[in-house]
């Protein structure tokens, strides 16, 4: 014990914040917080009980950083028999089986027709399709609706603006196979606050089979409200193995992954996200290359309860501003009442409450805007501007550490894990500028203002991008 009270680093403070919100600290002795939850070199809990290695806390708190508030947390049993290939998903493969004799069977001059495939010899025997009255319903009208924002978008930063107004939120995206496969860095994705009253879950892969596994397992295993697939991510990486946007250039097998998903989900409605167009590619040309409106009527005859588009192509990335009016002519597209979310450049409520009403679409979503200012949501939900300040920003800084320790953990780990995390999102953050300075309330995402004094130390330290400067962090 002496040479480990040598070897370990400095106390941050003698208040842990897991254990003023829990009122334990599963870290322990190597929490950098632990001389406020420790007595005689003991670990003991909000009552002084001594918290021993057999005890009843620490069954329910297998390893450091689970708190008794998340929901997802899946059992040794489940993770072994994922990564044994024990796990039982014969549904699934009967599904994809179905699926490619269907398909097999199709005319091979109608690849993109839905006559060709209903009229298909075998058409009968495929159990994918659901009917109209069997589509699960998920209610998104209306509501203000963060992006599955990769790393950044981790559940600290959900559970931040879930308290400033968020309805509906979505974790980060997961690979299909990993999850599959039992990778426990890709089942903690899957993680939910008690507090994310509508959660979802986003997936992607490019194999019928392995979506559909994935489906199968996340219906039977996982507390969300519906499951979103990923057909919109621009990355190299993700797009080597069929996945993210590279599936809109492949409609027949995004056909196969959506009608099997939706048979494989029970109980959870299935839903989409995509982008105008995987890359300029000349076809279409009345709408400059992009397809996204053709995709939109089969989707939904396919099983998608919801749809999702991002007004930008894969290739754009973020370098254009998106357009709205194309995905008002895609939201045109639609046969059936499926709800419609619009995506891009979302900054201020104006912005949210013009694309409802003149751009034809149910909700907005919104990603680096909610990076930028959290508080987006409170606005959104009020109507109004908020002048925040600089210590309610800094509070809301604090607010987020306090979360990531519980959820990492308080122990060195956790905290390097949280420091990493919070730097990540203040790379955001220090783009806002104040409402007070500007000449206009309605500052624009792609705005790229001159440094700037802030009307004190503390904001102008927030504005800063030299991380030296930045709270002293």
């Amino acid at each position: 014990m002496e040479a480990f009270q040598a070897a370990k680093l400095p106390e941050i403070s003698s208040e842990c914040p897991v254990f003023k919100a829990v009122g334990v600290c599963a870290a322990g002795l190597n929490c950098r917080f632990a001389s406020g939850h420790t007595a005689d070199g003991k670990n003991v809990d909000k009552d002084g009980q001594v918290l021993s290695k057999g005890c009843e806390w620490h069954q329910k708190i297998p390893h450091i950083g689970m708190v008794p508030r998340e929901l997802n947390i899946f059992s040794e049993e489940i993770r072994l028999g994922l990564r044994k290939r024990t796990y039982d998903f014969s549904r699934a493969t009967d599904l994809a089986k179905a699926w490619a004799r269907w398909h097999s069977q199709r005319p091979k001059d109608a690849a993109d027709t839905d006559e060709a495939y209903t009229a298909a010899p075998d058409s009968a025997h495929f159990v994918g399709p659901v009917v109209e009255a069997e589509r699960k319903r998920v209610d998104l009208a209306g509501k203000s609706y963060l992006a599955p924002l990769t790393t950044v978008g981790n559940l600290p930063f959900r559970r931040l603006c879930v308290g400033l107004g968020c309805d509906v939120t979505v974790g980060e995206m997961a690979l299909a196979h990993s999850v599959v496969e039992g990778y426990q860095s890709e089942l903690a994705l899957l993680r939910r606050h008690e507090s994310e009253k509508c959660f979802g879950v986003q997936v992607a892969g490019g194999d019928v089979e392995m979506m559909t596994k994935c489906a199968q397992f996340i219906d039977e295993n996982v507390d969300c409200d519906f499951v979103d697939i990923n057909c919109g991510c621009p990355l190299d990486e993700v797009h080597r193995r069929g996945a993210g946007s590279r599936l809109m250039a492949k409609a027949a097998h995004l056909e196969g992954i959506v009608r099997c998903m939706s048979g494989a989900l029970k109980t959870k409605a299935l839903t989409l996200k995509f982008r105008t167009a995987h890359m300029e590619d000349g076809k279409n040309k009345d709408f400059n290359g992009r397809y996204a409106h053709n995709l939109v009527p089969k989707l939904e005859s396919w099983g998608v309860s919801a749809l999702v588009l991002h007004g930008r192509t894969a290739r754009q990335r973020y370098t254009k501003l998106a357009d709205w009016d194309y995905i008002r002519e895609c939201g045109g597209r639609r046969q059936r009442k499926t709800p419609f979310i619009g995506c891009g450049d979302a900054m201020n409520w104006e912005e949210v409450e013009e694309h409802c009403q003149t751009h034809g679409v149910d909700a907005v979503m919104v990603g680096r805007g909610a990076l930028i200012k959290p508080w987006l949501f409170t606005e959104i939900k009020e109507k109004r501007h908020w002048d925040i300040s600089a210590s309610e920003r800094l509070d809301l800084i604090r607010n987020f550490t306090n979360y990531g320790l519980e959820h990492w953990g308080a122990d060195a780990r956790g905290v390097e894990t949280t420091r990493r995390f919070l730097l990540e999102w203040l790379s955001f953050t220090c783009r806002y500028v104040p409402i007070g300075l500007l000449e206009v309330q309605q500052a624009k995402i792609n705005w790229r203002p001159r440094p700037y004094v802030g009307r004190s130390d503390l904001e102008t330290k927030m504005a800063s991008t030299n991380s030296k400067e930045s709270l002293g962090l």
